[in-house]
């Protein structure tokens, strides 16, 4: 017997850990069927202080030999996590014994899995070749390739509160909770170990092999071939510097090493780089062929142009004064000498005043394609950004018949999201966040702790609450509380009355909350107005509660596991209040207050504080409207606007948010959870793009453009603005060169024994006006005014070559964006968006993203940009 249903009333942690925790001394503790000697547990002061030499290379191998022979099995992830690396770093340094854990961990860690139902004792191990954890008798299984996020302490302290609210929590030192995916939806494994020891052993283990998967596929980029020909010889093969001469890997042992590493090329071109690499002819490979076969297969044709092109003699190198004149007239760098000499000797030889190929490679990879952004940016008034927000925040999927999530507030933030949604409603035992009848229900305050805890973890300019409060007085009330208790010294709320707003830099590591406004003081005497509520952003109509309505009772006609008091709460809420009075509780804390809009004239739309939120179609009504337009246009200038999708948007979709950006809205929130284009025009915006810190600066505040920030005292002063800032501005034309893709991921559908693959490159620019002159392109097809592919490439998926060029001639490149999409066999598998005027000139290597917005450990799109 391996698993056990744990009595909520009955258990008693303290005995359990006495029961079940490995005892020292060499004492042996059996657990069920499983029987492990303490001895194999103890972890002596000496294993943990060895450094990462020998015995971790030893143990990288152990690890990953016979990889190849295994079944459906890879050598590591294709894609990023979000936040995992800094714990992973950690874990490993605490302890480098790796094969130890490994061990241990295959052979079994009894520990309790902890759900909202029940707990359980299962039996953990590390199985198939440790790229799997699996429990309950192997029926389930989580791939260590799918972990996004590995939690402890106090950052799992809010899945404690929402999965075990009184029974384990004076054990909280001894929980993890492990974020994965399934299916392209997240899930989350609770256990709890039995005790320092096993907590210790599961963590360290499941970091160490994370961290070392990842690195394994980050080792494909690196531009050294023999570097890279030895870390998968040793693995695959042998350490041994006797064997390398030993004629080793055929054919067939090559081919399943491609695989496993993702490495994409027909078997027709592999057997051509084998044979190539072969030098005496006999099917085998020792080392020296096998570093052949690596550097033909690494070898880029359009990098060896590029070298031959900016060197006077490519075969003695590259000089300092050619390397600074690429600098300046291929990648339009503004560097001084100083910088131009202190990145030449990063990349040149060692012993020379040279750089070759290779160290020319590696600085082309490593260049950044985005441009800086500089901290002086952020003092103007709040209302001269653009603000990364969220709407709806804490769904994970559809607007409907969806399980709320902390995660959904981790994710956003952890990405440089600004503006969250929190819908307040009433529950059994206090307020709680929901999507009214929609969704079942989480508690209020574990919401905001899990908002503190991750505010700032990405961002230090200030995170906006925008708060939907659709509760009664009473849990108004205990809501502020919550509010000012957890958030304490972080809460801001506008003191004096001034006549603009504060800057970010001003806000820096405050959170502002954003809530309705029922009393609104005009000319000395107070106006009590009672409106509608948002209903969490989206509720405009009867008729649109109606439809949200069917279509919630048609999702759940077959599903009838619900919780009976979960369902009976969301039944109460159904009973929608039409008026809701927000309580001064309320407003005294809040920063900003939401007013309902009736037009921009009337005393309530100048006051410095007010936001109107208004859902799409209603601002898409008023761009439509010249007059309107204008008015909109005029008061973004001075104070805040949000805008949202509309409640027919009940799949999560999103609208495009440009035309809101042209008019100065400033909080275009947008459903995260959903990687569409109008959401990868959202992150390009904000440039919440790399995996890596140095790629961008994810502030979540992003300054308007000049157009948009002079204040006027009349719309109708906005034309002559606009056409004095244009003048000698005159469009610009934008030409960028596809040159090639590295390491393109292989479709999940596709058999590895496929001969042929067919792959090109659709380039799409994101504009809202119509182009001066439409795309054209060079070795490819125009699609439209504004969109183009290249020819297809044949057979490489590792490095395939398009070399194509398009143009176009814009009137305006401030709000233009541009999407690259590769697709293989018709089917899209990796994209990147980036905004036009963050792109810096020149050859730059641009990261790619799978189709749930992951960025690959290895993709990037390689081009050239100019804008004429």
């Amino acid at each position: 017997m391996t698993e056990s249903v744990v009595d909520d009333q009955t258990f008693n942690y303290s005995k359990e850990i006495q029961r079940y925790s490995y005892k020292a001394q060499g004492k042996i503790a059996q657990k069920d069927d499983v029987i492990v000697s303490a001895s194999d547990y103890t972890i002596n002061a000496d294993q943990k202080n060895v450094s990462n030499g020998s015995t971790v290379r030893r143990s990288i191998r152990s690890i990953f030999k016979r990889a190849a022979d295994l079944p459906r099995v890879h050598m590591g992830p294709l894609t990023y996590s979000y936040s995992i690396n800094e714990l992973v770093d950690k874990e490993i340094r605490n302890n480098c014994d790796l094969i130890t854990l490994c061990r241990i961990l295959q052979r079994g860690i009894r520990m309790i899995r902890m759900t909202r139902r029940r707990r359980k004792f299962y039996e953990f191990k590390l199985i198939n070749n440790n790229g799997q954890i699996i429990w309950k008798e192997g029926s389930k299984f989580l791939e260590l390739d799918t972990i996004k996020d590995i939690r402890i302490g106090d950052m799992a302290s809010a899945y404690q509160e929402e999965v075990d609210p009184k029974g384990l929590r004076s054990e909280n030192k001894l929980w993890i909770t492990i974020i994965y995916k399934v299916s392209n939806k997240l899930k989350a494994l609770h256990v709890v170990a039995l005790s320092e020891l096993d907590f210790n052993t599961f963590l360290s283990c499941i970091c160490g092999l994370v961290k070392i998967r990842r690195e394994l596929m980050e080792s494909i980029l690196l531009p050294d071939n023999s570097q890279f020909a030895r870390i998968h010889w040793r693995i695959t093969v042998s350490e041994k510097k006797e064997d390398e001469k030993k004629d080793t890997l055929s054919f067939a042992d090559v081919k399943k090493l491609c695989d496993k590493f993702h490495i994409y090329l027909s078997e027709g071109q592999l057997l051509q780089f084998f044979q190539m690499a072969d030098i005496n002819h006999n099917g085998l490979l020792n080392y020296f062929e096998f570093e052949k076969f690596i550097k033909i297969l690494k070898n880029r044709k359009e990098v060896n142009m590029l070298w031959s092109k900016i060197t006077k003699s490519p075969h003695t190198g590259l000089s300092f004064e050619e390397f600074s004149q690429f600098l300046t007239n291929e990648q339009h760098e503004q560097v001084n000498h100083e910088a131009a000499w202190f990145a030449f000797v990063k990349y040149k030889e060692p012993t020379q005043l040279i750089m070759v190929q290779d160290g020319f490679t590696k600085f082309l990879k490593e260049q950044p394609y985005l441009v800086d952004v500089k901290e002086e940016l952020y003092s103007k008034p709040l209302n001269h950004y653009f603000v990364a927000s969220s709407h709806n925040t804490y769904l994970l999927g559809k607007q409907i018949a969806e399980t709320p999530s902390v995660e959904g507030y981790i994710q956003v933030l952890q990405q440089g999201c600004r503006c969250v949604e929190i819908d307040i409603w009433d529950g059994e035992n206090g307020p709680v966040v929901c999507h009214g009848f929609l969704t079942s229900a989480i508690p209020l305050k574990t919401v905001v702790h899990v908002i503190k805890k991750y505010a700032f973890i990405t961002s230090p300019y200030p995170l906006i609450i925008s708060l939907e409060i659709n509760c009664n007085k009473e849990n108004q009330k205990m809501g502020s509380i919550i509010m000012k208790e957890v958030l304490a010294e972080q809460l801001y709320f506008a003191g004096k009355t001034s006549n603009k707003l504060p800057s970010p830099k001003e806000l820096k590591h405050k959170i502002i909350l954003k809530s309705k406004k029922t009393s609104q003081v005009v000319g000395g005497s107070s106006v009590i107005e009672s409106f509608p509520s948002s209903f969490s952003s989206s509720y405009e109509s009867s008729n649109e509660q109606d439809y949200r309505m069917r279509e919630d009772s048609t999702n759940n006609s077959s599903n009838s596991s619900t919780n009976n008091s979960s369902s009976i709460q969301r039944i109460k809420r159904i009973g929608l209040k039409k008026h809701i009075h927000i309580i001064n509780d309320v407003s005294n804390i809040s920063g900003i207050h939401g007013i309902k809009f009736r037009n921009f004239s009337l005393p309530e739309s100048k006051t410095t504080a007010h936001c109107f939120s208004l859902n799409e179609h209603k601002v898409e009504y008023m761009i439509r409207d010249k007059y309107l337009k204008l008015s909109l246009d005029k008061h973004n200038r001075r104070y805040l606007i949000r805008v949202y999708p509309h409640v027919l948007r009940y799949k999560s979709s999103n609208f495009n948010p440009i035309p809101f950006w042209k008019v100065g809205v400033q909080m275009v929130a947008t459903n995260w959870q959903t990687n569409d284009i109008g959401q990868q025009l959202n992150l390009a915006m904000f440039q919440i793009l790399d995996h890596q810190p140095d790629g961008s600066f994810k502030s979540g505040y992003v300054l308007k453009p000049k157009k948009l920030l002079p204040v006027v005292t009349k719309a109708k002063m906005i034309p002559l603005l606009y056409e004095h800032l244009e003048n000698g501005s005159g469009p610009a034309t934008v030409k960028i060169r596809i040159l090639s893709t590295q390491l393109l991921p292989r479709l999940q559908d596709t058999s590895p024994s496929r001969n042929d693959t067919n792959s090109y490159v659709k380039i799409e620019f994101h504009t809202d006006e119509e182009p001066v002159t439409p795309i054209s392109v060079d070795k490819g097809t125009r699609i439209s005014a504004t969109e183009a592919s290249t020819k297809s490439s044949r057979g490489n998926g590792f490095n395939p070559i398009w070399d194509a060029e398009v143009s176009i001639t814009l009137k305006d490149t401030d709000l233009t964006f541009i999407k690259f999409m590769v697709v293989s066999e018709e089917t899209p598998i990796a994209s990147v968006c980036l905004r036009l005027s963050y792109l810096r000139m020149g050859y730059r290597h641009i990261p790619l993203f799978n189709m749930e917005g992951e960025q690959y450990i290895f993709c990037t799109l390689f081009i050239h940009t100019q804008i004429l």
